[in-house]
């Protein structure tokens, strides 16, 4: 090859390795500005989390340190809520039960306009009757715990 071949290689070496340099150098740039954006997010989320959010509430004593009639209110009412739960899960699979049994034709969601109706009257009844119960049985385990349990005071 010709000494002035070599000259042409070389200078194509050099304009590639130039070309590659600034391909680096645009990529780290736009790198480093993805990274600093992460950065004052990440910095924004961990200043939040130093500052005590404003709170007017009181704090609660722990349980242990109140009286049973506390506990057991909460027992009570945490049950009722279950109970309630558990009514209407039970309200919705009898529904749409009853709504397959009239319409003999599973998951279409045809549903004849007078069935559905008697179907979420007969329900809320139960459920109205149910409540009842459950407010009764509330009231009295509410009645039955003795409030003077603990009277201790803590010192």
């Amino acid at each position: 090859m010709p000494w002035w071949g070599w000259i042409i290689v070389a200078i194509i070496m050099l304009a590639a390795l130039a070309v590659g340099l600034v391909y680096a150098g645009i990529h780290a740039v736009r790198a480093a500005h993805g990274v600093a954006d992460t950065g004052k997010e990440i910095q924004n989320y961990l200043n939040a989390m130093q500052k005590s959010a404003p709170s007017n509430e009181t704090h609660e004593k722990p349980l242990f340190t109140q009286p049973l009639s506390t506990a057991a209110r909460r027992y009570s009412l945490a049950q009722t809520e279950v109970e309630r739960r558990r009514i209407t899960r039970h309200n919705r699979h009898a529904e749409r039960w009853s709504i397959w049994r009239h319409n003999r034709v599973p998951f279409t969601g045809n549903v004849p306009a007078g069935s559905n109706q008697a179907v979420s009257q007969s329900s809320n009844q139960a459920f109205d009757g149910i409540m009842a119960e459950t407010e009764t049985l509330q009231a009295t385990r509410l009645e039955k715990v003795p409030i003077e349990i603990h009277r201790r005071s803590i010192r």
